[in-house]
């Protein structure tokens, strides 16, 4: 994390740099997008929208598997305590109580193999999906920027977690603007400028 934050200050300042020393030639424009704003319900681009729903209702299946695991677990865990607190004078059959532990340690290791299927699934679906809505997006921001005169386009979302992005004159965030341009845009116009 400590490489990131410094390679993203060293590309900031010398960005910076090189704009400032351009200045005297042209004015330069520098622009900030907050790419969480995509997904927004209401103000996010409809695309980011579509994709994180198909994605939702592909996932929800699997999601589900996984809740009911835990939920069966948590059941044999408060089975095996019931057995446990139950009145000292009457004895724990020994036979039961094995039997649920062992069937809650083999629920356990189920539940832990399809969360791990689960996260690979997740991330090739959230490629295949979002992967061509993130490209499309990135070649209509070329295209915004080279429309609106902006030299340089920055994730603030980024900069910030990075610890670099300390303020910055609201002018500067051309999120809502860019969001506009997108949603705007006849269904394949980003992906022209750049073809395969």
């Amino acid at each position: 994390m400590k490489r990131f934050s410094f390679i993203a200050v060293a590309v900031v300042f010398s960005a910076l740099f090189a704009l400032s020393a351009d200045a005297q030639t042209a004015p330069s424009k520098i622009g900030l997008i907050n790419t969480a704003a995509f997904s927004d319900q209401k103000e996010g681009i409809t695309k980011v929208r579509n994709a994180i729903t198909a994605l939702n209702t592909e996932l929800g299946p699997k999601e589900k598997e996984l809740t009911a695991l835990q939920t069966r677990i948590r059941g044999l865990e408060n089975e095996l305590r019931t057995m446990q607190n139950s009145n000292p004078a009457v004895p724990i059959n020994q036979s039961d109580f094995n039997a649920k532990r062992d069937q809650g340690a083999s629920l356990t290791r189920e539940l832990e193999f399809k969360q791990k299927e689960y996260e690979a699934f997740r991330a090739k679906r959230e490629e295949a999906i979002l992967g061509p809505v993130n490209e499309d997006i990135s070649n209509a921001l070329s295209d915004y920027a080279k429309q609106k005169g902006y030299v340089m386009v920055f994730d603030a979302i980024r900069l910030i977690q990075a610890g670099v992005l300390l303020n910055a004159d609201a002018s500067t965030d051309i999120t809502k603007d860019f969001i506009t341009f997108y949603n705007s845009r006849p269904a394949g116009a980003a992906t022209a400028s750049n073809p395969r």
